[in-house]
């Protein structure tokens, strides 16, 4: 199986407090583990959101590229339909349209060689263009996605469509599944420095009072349990924003502080709470980027066929459901998956590492998902489990 990291630019909007700089270039997450994009491939469809009159603030231009970001949101489109992983841009923070060279990385191997070489180009640029520190200071680099989405769609295919119809169900724009894209690039392992997981992204504040998180099970990183979480999250935020723009930003930035700066300001123009120098300071680079980034990726991937060419998803997983009726080991379970440890984690990502690694039992009434071709033999075994520790239990007695 081939491991594949999440996208950069994923991972710095995670949050708006974000430990790390603007420049950073490794991923800060567990790698994907996945197949291979040629393997259980099937043919990929474009996104359809018809038939969502009675959904939440939905209107035919709910999701429009709000005025006044059209060159922001373009800026987003290029790096990730234009740019690929092994090059990117440096580009002015405030003014991300500002580019100032294309920096390439084909040569070089490890990190440290691109910072260094991201470093010498900014002074190089600053030197050319006669900066002065202000602006110099607003140079950032930012690594290109263009393999990163088309793997994202890959991977997506996995999920997509039950999260488009948990997202139906609540009545809440399907448009919205499309930010997993910019969270975690279908990285079910993303994993981010400030504690936000899965491929929403959900931070453990945010998933205690729904009960998401025990010391064997973390459901923010089950891709349908924290797609379910997502969606009240977002019905949330649009009944306190009254806007989809502003809701979305909210997911980053907190919908609290949108709504404090809505109020300061008096204006609910998501482009005018950007561009005022005085709102701007309050909206780390991240949040002032989130939704432009969001309206990219669903600009990208309506249209992947023209930006990618020949497109495809992954199947579906071949997984069937199954409550445990008893605390079971982890490496009982990897047994219904032959012994391939990658898949069963692939199929059970919501289970801790006090399971998957220090031998923790899983608990009894945990819902798993087994390969369907294993489902019965996993009855039978749980079963003749069931017998063998009633048996003990009588002996007891």
């Amino acid at each position: 199986m081939k491991l594949m990291s999440v996208s950069v630019l994923s991972v710095f909007l995670l949050s708006s407090t974000a430990a790390y700089s603007a420049d950073d270039i490794a991923a800060q997450v567990v790698p994907q583990v996945a197949a291979p994009l040629n393997a259980d491939s099937r043919i990929w469809r474009a996104p359809d959101f018809k038939n969502q009159k009675d959904f939440l603030g939905y209107s035919d231009t709910a999701f429009a590229v709000p005025k006044g970001m059209e060159k922001q949101v373009q800026f987003w489109v290029d790096i990730y339909s234009k740019y690929t992983t092994s090059q990117g841009v440096i580009h002015d923070m405030d003014n991300v349209e500002t580019i100032y060279e294309v920096v390439d990385f084909k040569d070089l191997k490890t990190d440290r060689e691109k910072q260094k070489k991201i470093d010498t180009v900014k002074k190089e640029i600053a030197i050319r263009l006669k900066m002065d520190k202000p602006t110099a200071e607003r140079m950032r680099f930012q690594l290109g996605q263009k393999d990163r989405m088309q793997a994202a769609i890959f991977y997506s295919g996995r999920y997509i469509e039950d999260m488009e119809k948990i997202f139906r169900e609540a009545k809440v724009p399907t448009e919205l599944t499309r930010l997993a894209f910019v969270e975690s690039s279908f990285n079910i392992m993303a994993r981010s420095k400030v504690g936000a997981s899965g491929i929403w992204q959900i931070m453990p504040y945010t998933a205690r009072p729904y009960k998401m998180i025990s010391a064997s099970v973390d459901k923010r990183n089950h891709p349908l349990e924290a797609t379910k979480l997502a969606a009240k999250l977002l019905r949330q935020n649009y009944s306190m924003l009254e806007s989809w723009p502003l809701a979305v930003t909210g997911y980053n930035h907190g919908p609290t502080g949108v709504k404090k700066m809505t109020s300061e300001y008096k204006t609910k123009d998501l482009a005018h709470l950007i561009e005022n120098v005085d709102s701007r300071r309050s909206f780390g680079f991240a949040s002032r980027n989130f939704y432009a980034c969001f309206m990219a990726v669903l600009e990208v991937e309506k249209n992947a066929s023209a930006y990618f060419g020949s497109v495809v998803w992954s199947k579906p997983l071949d997984s069937q459901d199954l409550k445990l009726p008893t605390a079971v080991k982890y490496k009982d379970l990897v047994k219904w998956f032959d012994g391939d440890l990658e898949k069963a984690q692939v199929f059970n990502p919501h289970l801790t590492a006090l399971v998957t690694k220090r031998g923790y039992a899983i608990p009894k009434y945990t819902v798993v998902s087994v390969p369907k071709d294993k489902y019965n033999i996993a009855l039978i075994s749980l079963a003749h489990r069931e017998r063998s520790i009633a048996a003990d239990e009588k002996r007891t007695r």
